[in-house]
């Protein structure tokens, strides 16, 4: 299970980011398209929604990639464990100076990928 964290920041929400997630883990990885699991990313909202894929383990990173140029800045991502229940959350560093933590295909936008790290 995945949630995320949509910033209460003006123009932060999406309608049309298309992102795909790959989970990283000490067993291995796995990649999912969720745009079509995904509507809207609502201004200040959190999200929860179901990805299958393979047992990765303890998980060690998460990957987001925007399918489309509509940006979209996230707070955090949380990803719960199925068979432990465990969840780690993991925050996006936004940097007001960059602009890089909006999540866009556009580079004057944002980063097409953002990858995020137990340490991060």
């Amino acid at each position: 299970t995945v949630t995320t964290k949509t910033s209460a920041l003006p123009n932060s929400g999406s309608g049309m980011i298309l992102p795909s997630f790959k989970i990283e883990g000490k067993k291995g990885n796995f990649s999912v398209d969720a745009s079509a699991k995904i509507g809207k990313f609502v201004t200040g909202k959190e999200q929860t929604f179901k990805l299958r894929g393979e047992d990765v383990g303890i998980v060690k990173s998460i990957e987001v990639t925007a399918g489309n140029s509509d940006g979209w800045f996230f707070e955090w991502i949380s990803v719960a464990n199925s068979n432990t229940h465990e969840i780690l959350r993991f925050n996006n560093n936004f940097s007001a100076k960059t602009k890089k933590r909006y999540l866009s295909t556009d580079t004057k936008e944002g980063a097409a990928t953002i990858r995020m790290t137990t340490q991060t």
